[in-house]
């Protein structure tokens, strides 16, 4: 994987072929490790799911960006939605024969409605809608896809609409309209979601006009039928030449009359010109951020999301080609299994995401059962507190059956607004890594040299040593009867606790058996007995989870440890 773009204090303290799918390759040799010279002694701050532009929502790279600079994150992940990337099974048209229209057998609905003062209706004849509205307001027919399946990047996106502009009053045109993506403050216009419209018969010239985050472009059009042809990234570069006009969505489109007219519209077609080499367009829009925030890494990546959903950190990334049939998730566990293989043979490393299903008892027999999908990395702190205790149950239970996977924190953030005060979902991540560098990224998430932590609600660092030295996600291997072990969090909140779970690491069911002491002071040693693991949560004032790190064991033996969890006391 190659470099897209261009911090240890705390220890002085204490197959897809089964699939039936052929690949769409897209990557470059991964980054060397870093020098001994340029290694961090500090922790890396890492956002590990994110949706931008390339995704259903309204999120642009640009807003996570702004997030990730305010709160002092590192480095971005950006995950996207793999068929939403390469519009796999997307709608290439949206045809206005009637108030449905269907694509690869499902459905795009358009919906009538008002805007100001206006009436009218719509009629269809001929192949073709029309809408008759007089008023000082807008009529609008909204499109809304099964699964969002027209709303992608505009980066490689042109539109052409059929049109017949039809009788229209003084102040009166047809109009197509598109939603945006959403963009921090910029060119002093507020944070918010940006609105395109094409006014389409309006003048005789073409015209743009912006006001604040909306802009208007005057499309000249014959008084019959003909097919008007858009080009939305070049005119939102010309209206707002402040904004990266690539970085942003067809995230909802609608067609309709602005003051008095009757325009008829037969389809508007959607062609996406690079979507054969997708990964390579979503990195042109990443590196156009080079300069603009150069202390923030990114790194392409990949949700994959037509099994159960996993993301795809590092290694040689390649797209599944689903090929031309709607996108219809299968929700099987070999299907799944075969794309954690995949990502193994690519050298990437997996993570099963909002793995929750049911009741926590029911995930964690799952995880046990399957061994997390042999997935590397698992979701727990991705929601509200519900969510977190639940998953800390799955995640005990893993530990109990030594199920070596490590834990972490995401936002799964498609709006990019807020990650401080939302308090859903505002989780980071952060490695004990050598380096910013992606391959180091990788062996700290596979050694589980990690925590996650809310940043509203606790900011300091967490580790745990076995006999003095560094073990958070390790194995001490020892034929002593116990390790001495501390645990230690700095900067915890005002009043807030140091929790240090304990529990048997026996295989004996797929359960906890677990042993909680809270500690004020942020520090805990222990003789952690053989056959045992330990791990810690940060509590603020009111006993909320604002931090939760990964397990150490004490084994007596390294059967089945994998070389880079294992730990010599």
């Amino acid at each position: 994987m190659e470099r897209v773009l261009s911090r240890r204090t705390l220890l002085r303290a204490a197959g897809v072929a089964g699939l039936g799918v052929p690949l769409l390759a897209s990557c470059t040799s991964p980054t060397a490790p870093a020098s001994p010279a340029s290694r961090r002694t500090d922790p890396v701050s890492v956002a590990m799911h994110l949706h931008s532009s390339f995704s259903e929502g309204t999120a642009s790279m640009a807003a996570h960006l702004a997030q990730a600079e305010r709160l002092g994150v590192d480095v971005l992940f950006w995950t996207d939605h793999d068929f939403r990337i390469s519009a796999q099974g997307y709608r290439r048209r949206l045809g206005l024969a009637g108030s449905q229209d269907a694509e690869h057998g499902v459905r795009c609905v358009w919906q009538q409605r008002y805007e100001g003062n206006s009436a009218g209706a719509v009629t269809f004849a001929d192949g073709a809608a029309q809408l008759r509205a007089a008023g000082s307001g807008a009529l609008w027919y909204d499109a809304t896809a099964w699964n969002s399946t027209y709303s992608a990047s505009l980066a490689d996106t042109t539109l052409e609409v059929e049109v017949r502009p039809g009788v229209v009053g003084p102040d009166g045109y047809p109009a197509l309209q598109i939603d945006l993506s959403y963009h921090p403050a910029s060119g002093g216009r507020p944070a918010g979601q940006y609105r395109l419209t094409y006014r389409i018969g309006a003048s005789d010239q073409i015209g743009w006009r912006a006001d604040g985050l909306q802009g208007q472009v005057d499309v000249p059009a014959p008084a019959g039928w003909s097919t008007v042809k858009l080009h939305p990234v070049d005119d939102i570069g010309g209206l707002w030449p402040d904004l990266i006009a690539e970085d942003n969505s067809l995230h909802r489109l609608r067609v309709g009359v602005v003051g008095t007219a009757s325009p008829q519209f037969r389809q508007v077609t959607i062609e996406r010109g690079r979507r054969t080499r997708p990964l390579a367009l979503m990195r042109d829009v990443m590196s156009r951020y080079a300069d603009r925030y150069p202390d923030r890494r990114q790194y392409a990546a990949l949700e994959v999301s037509l099994v159960r959903h996993l993301n795809w950190f590092g290694g040689q990334l390649v797209m599944p080609n689903y090929g031309e049939q709607a996108p219809i998730k299968d929700d099987s566990i070999p299907a799944a299994e075969q794309m954690v293989r995949l990502i193994h043979r690519y050298g990437g490393l997996a993570s099963y995401n909002h793995p929750l299903g049911g009741t926590a008892e029911a995930t964690a027999k799952h995880m046990v059962e399957t061994k997390a999908l042999g997935a590397d990395i698992v979701e727990v702190a991705y929601a509200g507190p519900s969510t977190v205790d639940a998953m800390l149950h799955v995640l005990d239970a893993c530990a109990r059956n030594l199920v070596l996977i490590t834990a972490n924190g995401v936002t799964d953030d498609h709006s990019g607004t807020d990650w401080y005060s939302d308090a859903k979902s505002n989780w980071i991540t952060r490695l004990w890594a050598r380096s910013d560098e992606l391959p180091d990224l990788q062996d700290a998430l596979r050694a589980g040299r990690a925590w996650a932590y809310k940043p509203n609600g606790w900011t300091g660092a967490m580790e745990i040593t076995a006999s003095g030295s560094p073990g958070m996600g390790g194995v001490a291997v020892s034929a002593d009867a116990a390790v001495p072990v501390t645990v230690t969090a700095t900067d915890l909140p005002r009043d807030g606790t140091l929790e240090v779970v304990t529990g048997k690491a026996d295989r004996v069911a797929p359960e906890p058996a677990i042993v909680s002491t809270r500690a004020r002071g942020g520090r805990h040693s222990l003789d952690l007995p053989a056959g045992n693991y330990v791990r810690a949560v940060v509590r603020d004032a009111d006993g909320r989870i604002v931090g939760l790190g990964n397990p150490l064991w004490a084994l007596p033996d390294a059967t089945g440890v994998p070389a880079e969890r294992q730990l010599r006391a």
